[in-house]
């Protein structure tokens, strides 16, 4: 058994903690880093009532839905404790200049850096297997926290694989502005990982993702803290409408490439819709 493997096993013996009701790097504090988490909810539950509130706490709040990662998806993870391995060592490769771009050198005209786009040009490339290990990896970060949407509201295979493809999240939040965002977020066992799944599939997706709705969506998920990388795990470019409507929005684009697989007439031409 590898040293990931026994790291990610230990963690998932560990008792899981209750999550918050909201993404607990949605509350400033002075800490190190310059943020604490929220503590943990005590109000309601999903349907079981009020639960007792201790006389001294502050007013209860209600306990979130949150997602276990860990031990599920063993086989599939960087260890959250860090370690060397010869994936963890390739995704920190990747992950540098991402976040070099992200907060030290943004390129010019590029409005949120930190909106980082993550596709194939074709499907089962890998894009998935790498939007959440590089969520991981960049969590691992001394300074930044991750919010990891699932894009792709055709197949949304990210929210599959985690069992959360029937949250209402990203699509139902386009459709209804008014709809508490920070309602939406799921924690996760994952320390600083927040995810957003993909919601319900729409006949008007393409339409609703290139909306000022979607606009300001991405205005609000990206500038309301400044230590925040926003994952989109998108759908592939040449099948399509999508990823080339949320490439247009994004900061910066991570293409997934199938080694020895895909065809570089294929990969040149996702580019090029990409722009």
């Amino acid at each position: 058994m590898s040293i990931i493997e026994k790291a990610v096993e230990r963690l998932a013996h560990r008792p899981t903690p209750v999550p918050d009701a909201v993404d607990p790097v949605w509350e400033s504090g002075v800490a190190e880093g310059g943020r604490i988490p929220r503590q943990q909810g005590l109000g309601d539950t999903e349907g079981l009532g009020p639960a007792a509130v201790p006389a001294v706490t502050e007013p209860a709040r209600p306990v979130s839905r949150g997602v276990a990662i860990l031990g599920a998806e063993k086989e599939f993870l960087l260890s959250p404790e860090g370690g060397r391995s010869r994936t963890a060592e390739e995704f920190r490769m990747i992950k540098r200049p991402l976040l070099m771009y992200a907060f030290e050198r943004p390129a010019d005209g590029v409005t949120f850096p930190n909106l980082i786009l993550v596709t194939s040009s074709l499907q089962a490339e890998g894009k998935t297997f790498t939007s959440l290990n590089l969520a991981i990896s960049i969590t691992l970060e001394m300074d930044s926290t991750v919010l990891l949407i699932d894009g792709d509201v055709a197949k949304p295979g990210l929210s599959r694989r985690l069992g959360i493809s029937d949250r209402e999240v990203l699509i139902e939040r386009l459709v209804d502005e008014d709809i508490d965002l920070s309602k939406l977020l799921l924690t996760t066992d994952i320390p600083k990982l927040t995810i957003l799944p993909a919601g319900q599939r729409h006949k008007r997706s393409t339409e609703l993702l290139a909306s000022g709705n979607m606009r300001r969506f991405l205005t609000e998920v990206a500038s309301r803290y400044s230590d925040r990388i926003v994952i989109f795990d998108s759908p592939p470019v040449l099948e399509t409408s999508e990823a080339g409507v949320l490439g247009s929005l994004m900061g910066q684009i991570v293409l997934v490439v199938a080694h020895d697989a895909t065809p570089q007439a294929v990969v040149r031409e996702a580019i090029t819709q990409l722009g």
